[in-house]
């Protein structure tokens, strides 16, 4: 789960000062970093509403132009944002290569889950290791043999949120 990345502790944890690797990173690096996460978050998330729809319709009609496809889509979901002349921008999609097929929504899903979980468990000590194990026992452990909603649920003590993944796009401060 990125969202440790993006924390001071662990984030010295594993980097040092450019000019002196024994060195920590410096706080205000750490603050920067976490802050820059923020950064066009509107904007990606956006796009990849947009590549969900796009994904939807692509995997789910037959014989679709997906060039028009595209063309028509983006100006209706990327509200004043010009699409580049010149380019395929269908072609760009990396999705279709590397089996997300129809299934493009699951990222942003995974998103706010990561989000709920690092929100309500770990961000007040992100190495407590009593947390870190009953995540493993009750998320990865048993794999695919429970509903992943159900095993979520069951680690979180009740139904996942939405609000972490929206409260980290709006903390920019």
């Amino acid at each position: 789960m990125e969202n440790w990345c993006y924390e001071s502790l662990s984030l010295r944890l594993i980097s040092g000062f450019h000019q002196d690797i024994t060195k920590p990173i410096k706080d205000d690096l750490c603050k920067s970093l976490k802050k820059w996460r923020c950064s066009f978050s509107a904007l990606k998330l956006k796009q990849e509403i947009f590549y969900c729809l796009f994904d939807q319709i692509i995997h789910s009609t037959e014989n679709v132009d997906i060039n028009g496809l595209f063309k028509h889509l983006y100006p209706k979901v990327m509200v004043g944002l010009p699409l580049l002349r010149g380019i395929n921008p269908a072609s760009c999609f990396p999705r279709t290569a590397i089996g997300y097929e129809a299934t493009c929504y699951s990222h942003i899903w995974s998103e706010v889950f990561a989000a709920d979980i690092f929100a309500s468990k770990f961000h007040d000590d992100i190495f407590n290791l009593q947390t870190g194990l009953q995540f493993r026992n009750k998320v990865l452990a048993p794999g695919r043999g429970k509903d992943p909603l159900e095993m979520l649920s069951d680690f979180l003590g009740r139904e996942p949120s939405i609000q972490a993944f929206l409260d980290n796009r709006a903390d920019i401060n």
